[in-house]
């Protein structure tokens, strides 16, 4: 029996020792926005989204997030957004140099311009002003928001401004002009932006808004197979949404696909449109003479 103890003693200790190695103890606070509970890749232990204002969806999960690794897509597929303004609250107790890191996917809107918000800390210091998203990197790809600022003896300090902080950060997402405010996840770590566990580098290829393949009709030649409209990055789909002034309320943008040459008019040498009123036109009057003659 002591034995067996021992054992279960060294298994406790074990369990407690790796928990501290995988997890981050600088992380002083995390939430997965509109979703569950989330230990990610990095030890971050994210916490179900402990309020209710607003809607929480998990409309993301139907994409891939690019830029995001294995399941710690989750963090990007859910969200909560609000037809108004909402906030969080984040416990902070101690003094020193902090960074808040902000999670955002897109992926419902498939242009820039449709959903443009703020970010504001305290109420006063707005840190991300006019976010476009979809501007950013495109749609369904990964996107962090690093924020550092101090605390020093309750004084906040963000960007060179400075305000009075008790023991909790106010986290606002703002509305504006454009659709409703909206945050996918975000983490409170100590230290600096250095510090912070960064997405891989945002390739064109990553950020390209893929448009969907529109089935084309069968023609003489393959050439026109190879015409598909390869997809644009996200800046080059701001210009040209922009230039061309598309409408922005569209779903999704489809370009129109050649199908080759116009096919040839099958009717182009049939006279049968001139034979079939003489046709009728005798059947007609034969008969009449025929009637008129036995009279």
């Amino acid at each position: 029996m002591w034995l067996l103890y021992k054992v279960n003693v060294v298994a406790v200790l074990l369990i407690i020792q790796l928990h501290t190695v995988l997890s981050d103890s600088r992380v002083l606070y995390a939430v997965n926005a509109g979703g569950a509970s989330h230990v990610d890749s990095n030890g971050i232990n994210f916490l179900a989204d402990p309020i209710s204002v607003g809607t929480e969806s998990d409309f993301g999960t139907r994409l891939p997030i690019r830029r995001a690794v294995g399941d710690d897509q989750i963090l990007y597929q859910t969200e909560r957004w609000h037809e108004h303004s909402f906030h969080y609250t984040i416990p902070v107790h101690d003094d020193g140099d902090f960074v808040l890191v902000l999670k955002f996917a897109e992926v419902y809107f498939y242009g820039p311009d449709m959903k443009v918000f703020d970010v504001k800390l305290n109420d006063q210091h707005m840190v991300v002003k006019d976010l476009d998203i979809f501007n950013l990197v495109g749609n369904s790809v990964a996107y962090d928001e690093i924020i550092p600022f101090s605390i020093k003896k309750g004084k906040l300090s963000v960007n060179g401004e400075f305000s009075t902080i008790s023991t909790q950060l106010k986290v606002e997402f703002v509305k504006g002009a454009r659709d409703n405010p909206k945050i996918c996840a975000f983490y409170l770590m100590k230290g600096n932006p250095e510090d912070v566990y960064r997405l891989p580098e945002l390739t064109q290829e990553g950020s390209a808004t893929l448009q969907p393949k529109t089935p084309t009709a069968t023609a003489e030649s393959d050439e026109d197979e190879d015409e598909d409209f390869p997809p644009n990055s996200d800046s080059q789909s701001s210009s040209s949404s922009q230039k061309d002034g598309g409408s922005s309320g569209a779903r999704i943008g489809r370009k129109e696909v050649k199908s080759g040459r116009p096919a040839d008019d099958p009717y182009k040498d049939d006279h049968t449109s001139l034979i079939i009123p003489i046709v009728i036109s005798l059947s007609v009057f034969v008969p009449t003479v025929l009637f008129m003659c036995r009279l």
